[in-house]
């Protein structure tokens, strides 16, 4: 305590006499002798006064505000009084009591009080420093809270102190948010008192300086504990514990969070918006703004990211800093925000192997340096399925044949056995393909295809698409290649579990019926996952099945013998014996040699109108008449497409025939 005083001797005098009060100043001490005798002779004592003599008691000014902080002058770190020590967190508001004391021996006395500030190297010093009165403490805890502060008026004096009186006040001030943890700052409240004018004689003679206390300084021992901390939905520090069960995101996709601070959806191949809740914590000692930001990777082109408060709306940058935020946040406090991401429907991951991943990141406004990350993961399915290309996977744009030298391959096409019967086996033709999964989740993928085959007479059959495992990848289906089986229970093949990334190499397989028509057969093929609805057609492969010959026509006479003057009867029959269509078909006949020429006539299975010609070039409906030069040559065809003619316009389908019948006379 450093006190400045003019009168020495009377400070050393007050301070030895601590159990009596101190005279007030001006106090008339009147002070009188007097000489007492007795006259000779006389038994009578004789008192005779002296002169009074009158001291007026000076004004000795002094006080004292405690507790001091004990150390030497100055700021001492930390404060040896424990009274005036706290550990506080930045933000915080510093509350000390003190009391003020008038020592001297002037009443009613009046102090300004000021402050000094002071910390350690590097620390921040007190901001907003004020004072309030002891009455401002409404509920006697001898400190103030947060609504007494707010209900009380700052004081910058200590008035109307009587001799020996004390009067208690608060030294205030916030704990400056840059503070670091372990630095230590301070605040001295400087009491000076003010000239007494209330009374004569209360102010000394000059040479005099006003007394002044200032060894009253405080430590606030800095206690920064900052922390941000972001996870999945009720799981801040995404440790799992407890581990947060599986929840609907309010697209009502299903949302699984784990123990390794991920949370990860299933879209499926519908899917276009997934919205995940995500958990924030201010981990540290004193409220905290926390920022959110957030990263996207591997999505497919035109994914968005819309960051949301728990009702929806959009998240607000509250402290102005440039930075969404979710609002301030006690210590220890936890709060929600809502990730929503959209991408295009059906669309796959851009690398299979690398989940597309939201990584969300809470920052710590009071420490930039403290920041957590949880990653929000969008499982997308991807499906590759067609012909063998360079790119693993198969290309459905690329038209897929069976492998060269094997049956329906165009330079190799399937020709059905001229003997077609309920015994006869099919011809299997069987094309390369490859299946891969794109998505970024294992999936298991049906595989099914038919193969629509027209038959020679007429009708068409579905013949199953037959799926077996490559095993030697050859692109041919050998005897250790393997059929796909339904591991799903599903009624359709699969391919069963295929992790992200991997490739399943194929043959499909065809059986060709013998009583297959000439034809290009077309299959149509598709693969789809049961669990995501991801689905891709290969529509455009093809099996050639070749034409087969027409066998001769079949001609027989009604007589083994004949007289002259007998007819003999001629049939020829001519048949599409083949599997394919021919055109401008007809039945040629020559007149026997020792014969002359009587009907030729002809039927036909074909739709259209009969026609007859001598030459093969010119035709008509009417019969060829009699009598005919000898040698000649007759024709009978069907104009199938009625333009009179026989040409390569007609048609006559595998089958079909045309039956002649040639009269002839014995000559």
């Amino acid at each position: 305590m450093k006190k400045t005083w003019t009168f020495v001797p009377l400070i050393a005098a007050l301070a030895a006499g601590t159990a009596f009060a101190v005279t007030p100043a001006g106090t008339q001490i009147v002070n009188q002798a007097s000489i007492e005798f007795t006259p000779e002779g006389s038994n009578t004592p004789t008192d005779v006064p002296s002169n009074p003599v009158t001291t007026t008691v000076l004004p000795v000014p002094s006080f004292t505000i405690t507790p001091n902080d004990e150390g030497p002058a100055g700021p001492t770190f930390p404060t040896q009084n424990n009274a005036l020590r706290a550990t506080l967190v930045p933000g915080g508001t510093a509350v000390f009591l003190y009391t003020l004391t008038n020592t001297g021996n002037v009443p009613n006395e009046n102090y300004a009080l000021t402050t000094l500030t002071a910390s350690t190297a590097g620390a921040p010093l007190p901001t907003d420093v004020r004072y309030y009165a002891k009455a401002a403490d409404t509920n006697s805890d001898n400190t103030l809270d947060a609504a007494e502060l707010a209900a009380a008026t700052p004081i910058t004096t200590i008035t109307d102190v009587d001799q020996n009186q004390a009067k208690q006040f608060f030294q205030v001030y916030t704990v400056p948010a840059a503070a670091t943890n372990t630095q230590e700052l301070g605040a001295d409240p400087v009491g000076t008192r003010l000239p007494n004018t209330t009374g004569t004689g209360f102010e000394p003679a000059a040479p005099f300086t006003q007394p002044v206390d200032n060894d009253n300084y405080n430590t606030v021992t800095v206690n920064r504990n900052d922390a941000a901390l972001i996870g999945p939905k009720d799981d801040a520090d995404g440790n799992g514990n407890p581990l947060t069960p599986p929840y609907a995101s309010p697209e009502g996709v299903t949302i699984t969070p784990s123990a390794a601070d991920t949370q990860t959806a299933q879209a499926v191949s519908t899917t276009t918006t997934i919205t995940f809740t995500n958990t924030v914590q201010n981990g540290g000692n004193r409220p905290d703004v926390l920022d959110i930001t957030y990263a996207q990777a591997g999505f497919p082109a035109g994914t968005t990211v819309t960051l949301l408060k728990p009702d929806g709306t959009a998240l607000a940058d509250t402290d102005s800093d440039g930075t969404p935020d979710v609002g301030t946040v006690a210590p220890g406090g936890t709060a929600n925000v809502l990730v929503r991401v959209t991408f295009p429907a059906g669309g796959a991951p851009a690398a299979p192997a690398a989940a597309p991943t939201v990584t969300v990141t809470t920052t710590s406004s009071n420490d930039p340096s403290k920041k957590d990350d949880t990653r929000d993961i969008v499982n997308l399915p991807g499906l590759s399925f067609g012909n063998p290309t360079p790119t693993p996977g198969g290309n459905p744009a690329t038209p897929g044949t069976p492998e060269v030298g094997q049956p329906g391959n165009p330079g190799t096409p399937i020709i059905p056995p001229a003997v077609c019967d309920n015994t006869t086996a099919p011809t299997r033709a069987s094309i390369a393909m490859e299946i891969a999964n794109l998505g970024s989740a294992t999936d298991t993928f049906d595989v099914r295809g038919t193969a629509p085959i027209r038959l020679v007479d007429g009708s068409t059959i579905t013949v199953n698409v037959v799926y077996f495992r490559d095993v030697n990848g050859n692109k041919v289906l050998d005897a250790g290649d393997v059929a796909l089986t339904d591991t799903n229970t599903n009624g359709v093949a699969d391919t069963g579990p295929l992790a992200p990334g991997a490739e399943l190499k194929l043959v499909a397989a065809v059986d060709v019926p013998c009583a297959a028509a000439a034809q290009i057969i077309t299959l149509t093929q598709r693969a789809t996952s049961p669990t995501t609805g991801v689905t891709v057609p290969d529509t455009n492969d093809t099996i050639v099945v070749g034409k087969t010959p027409v066998t001769a026509p079949t001609k027989s006479v009604d007589k083994a013998t004949a007289r002259p003057g007998e007819d003999l009867t001629y049939t020829i029959i001519g048949k599409n014996s083949s599997n394919a269509n021919v055109t401008r078909a007809f039945i040629r006949d020559t007149l026997p040699a020792n014969t002359t020429y009587k009907s030729f006539t002809a039927t036909s299975t074909a739709t259209g109108t009969v026609l007859y010609s001598t030459n093969g070039t010119n035709w008509s409906a009417a019969p060829i008449a009699a009598p005919q030069n000898d040698g000649v040559t007759v024709y009978a065809g069907v104009d199938t497409n009625g333009n009179g003619t026989i040409d390569t316009g007609d048609i006559l389908a595998p089958g079909q025939t045309i039956t002649a019948t040639f009269v002839v006379t014995v000559k």
